[in-house]
C-alpha cells in the first residue's frame, strides 16, 4: 500500500460527495430538468442514480436524450436552471471548512479535479468560501476524457507545480480511485461520500471517515 510518509505538498479533491454534499440538489435538479422535458422525472432507480450522479452533466445529457439534440439541450438548460435554485441549500461535510484551512495554513497548496461543470461548482465555491482557499481547479468543462480517466487528476497535479507522488487525491467514489491511481497520485477515499461502498471496492491507499483524518495523512 502507497503511504504519505513523503511530505505531502498537495491535497487534490473531488467535489460533489467529497467536499460539498450535494446529492439532494443533484437529484432534484435531474428529476426537475426530466419531469419538464418528458414528462417524468429520472434517475429513480438506485443504479441509474448510481451511474448518473457520477457522471459529467454532459454525458448524463446523452443518456437521457437517447441520441436526440433538441432534448438534450432542453434537458440541459432546465437542469442548470433547476440547479441554479437548487445549489442554495447545499453545504461543505461538516469538518470540511476547518479541513481546507488546516491545510492552508500547513503550506499545503489545495486542488480540484471534478466532472462538474465550472459554473455550476462556482455557485458553490463562491458562496461557501471554498474558492478562495483552492490554488487550482480543473472541471468537467477542462478535459476531454472525464474520471475515471486521470486526466483531469493529472492536470491539477501539473497546474499546482508538485509531484504525484507527493498528492493526495480525495474522493468519494470509484471513478475517483481510479483516476487517482492513473495520476500516480496517494489516493484517499471518503466513507461520507456518496459511494463509499464502490469506493473500497478500487481499494484507495487511505480510508477517512471525517474531513479532519485528511490533515492528519497530510502533515502526520
Amino acid at each position: 500500500m502507497t503511504t504519505a510518509q513523503a511530505t505531502i505538498q498537495a491535497v487534490v479533491f473531488d467535489w460533489d460527495g467529497t467536499l460539498m454534499d450535494s446529492k439532494a440538489a443533484l437529484l432534484a435538479s435531474y428529476h426537475e430538468a426530466t419531469t419538464k422535458v418528458l414528462g417524468e422525472p429520472f434517475p429513480v432507480e438506485p443504479a441509474d442514480i448510481e451511474q448518473i450522479v457520477q457522471l459529467r452533466a454532459l454525458e448524463s445529457f446523452t443518456i437521457i436524450a437517447r441520441g436526440d439534440q433538441e432534448v438534450y439541450d432542453r434537458v440541459a438548460e432546465a437542469f442548470h436552471d433547476a440547479y441554479r435554485r437548487n445549489a442554495q441549500t447545499t453545504q461543505p461535510f461538516p469538518g470540511t471548512m476547518e479541513m481546507l484551512r488546516a491545510l492552508k495554513d500547513a503550506g499545503v497548496k489545495i486542488g480540484i479535479a471534478t466532472s462538474k461543470a465550472r459554473a455550476r461548482m462556482d455557485l458553490e465555491g463562491v458562496r461557501t468560501g471554498i474558492n478562495d482557499l483552492v490554488d487550482f481547479s480543473v472541471t468537467g468543462d477542462d478535459v476531454q476524457d472525464a474520471k475515471p480517466a486521470p486526466e483531469a487528476v493529472a492536470r491539477a497535479i501539473a497546474g499546482l507545480g508538485v509531484e504525484p507522488g507527493r498528492t493526495l487525491y480525495v474522493g468519494d467514489g470509484p471513478n475517483d480511485v481510479i483516476a487517482g491511481k492513473g495520476a500516480s497520485a496517494i489516493t484517499v477515499g471518503v466513507s461520507f461520500g456518496f459511494h463509499p461502498a464502490e469506493m473500497r471496492e478500487e481499494h484507495p491507499d487511505h480510508v477517512v471517515d471525517t474531513p479532519g483524518e485528511i490533515v492528519a495523512l497530510a502533515r502526520p
